[in-house]
């Protein structure tokens, strides 16, 4: 594994560590129906923020860790806008996941941060195989993670259960060899002639 730098920046957004002045903000994303319409109940963003505002100092720092829940920061102004997530799943693979307060959707924040996460799984965390799960309703996540270059792998029947209902979800991949291929750039001619 290379070394770790956080926070992940991209053009108009930081990445970054929770701090305890997100607490509240974060706790507004969390009670929204727009945003809990298709999670899962419990945010492990939200439950890493009290656990660590609970006992900052108390907390040990582990030796590899297993998950990195970040929140989303916009880069003019410093809002939390959202949180996001990568958390390790087996040998050299991990799921993302991620949530955007509803004013900050249709804007390609979606498809920015879950650029920088595959970056940073591929890259810094020398991850092979990053994967998400999707409720099949969620139309603008699965663009999302279409857009980064997720690919399709199956339809999980009845995966979780919140809120009084059920959920059938689609189940994405992403490996590092396609990634690394989709990363490429490009050769270009010169133009000839003219």
């Amino acid at each position: 594994m290379n070394r770790v730098v956080l926070p992940l920046r991209t053009a108009r957004l930081t990445l970054r560590e929770f701090a305890p002045a997100d607490l509240e903000p974060l706790q507004a994303l969390a009670r929204d129906a727009r945003v809990l319409e298709y999670a899962p109940a419990g945010s492990r963003a939200l439950e890493t923020l009290r656990r660590a505002r609970a006992a900052p100092a108390a907390r040990p720092r582990p030796r590899r860790r297993r998950s990195y829940e970040l929140a989303v920061v916009l880069n003019r102004g410093g809002k939390l806008i959202g949180a996001c997530d990568l958390a390790l799943s087996g040998p050299r693979a991990a799921d993302v996941g991620y949530m955007l307060a509803p004013r900050h959707w249709g804007h390609g924040y979606g498809t920015e941060l879950a650029r920088a996460l595959v970056a940073f799984g591929f890259g810094p965390l020398a991850l092979e195989r990053l994967c998400a799960v999707v409720a099949i309703e969620n139309d603008r996540s699965r663009r999302v993670l279409e857009n980064v270059g997720f690919v399709w792998e199956g339809l999980m029947r009845r995966h979780f259960r919140t809120r009084g209902r059920t959920w059938d979800c689609h189940f994405y991949v992403i490996d590092r060899q396609r990634w690394l291929a989709d990363s490429a750039p490009c050769a270009v001619s010169p133009a000839r002639g003219s």
